[in-house]
């Protein structure tokens, strides 16, 4: 999603660079500021690099994942919604248990 929102992959070089992507927060993108400008930044040292955008990656960024939740919500609720009818076919429907004519109508009950 990162790539897809226009950040760059940054390889660290030096040292120090490698020092400063350990000490990023994992599994978070960081903002940082540098020379007036506005950086973000997403560490990934186990593959020893960095995902860096500007403010505009970033907004594009957050769309996707809000655009991501959408569709994962949507697709959640589909899959209730069929767990759902499923579950209801199991019981015999709405009238299951119901009245005389539900499975749990006992002798003498017509």
């Amino acid at each position: 999603m990162l790539v897809a929102s226009g950040f760059k992959v940054i390889t660290p070089k030096t040292a120090a660079q490698k020092q400063k992507l350990q000490n990023l927060p994992p599994g978070k993108v960081t903002m940082i500021q540098k020379k007036g400008k506005t950086y973000y930044i997403f560490p990934d040292p186990a593959h020893n690099q960095a995902y860096v955008g500007g403010p505009t990656e970033y907004r594009a960024y957050q769309a996707l994942r809000a655009d991501n939740k959408l569709a994962k919500e949507s697709l959640e609720t589909a899959e209730m919604s069929q767990d759902a009818s499923m579950q209801w076919s199991v019981w015999g429907g709405w009238d299951a248990g119901a009245g005389s004519f539900g499975p749990m109508a006992g002798p003498g009950s017509f």
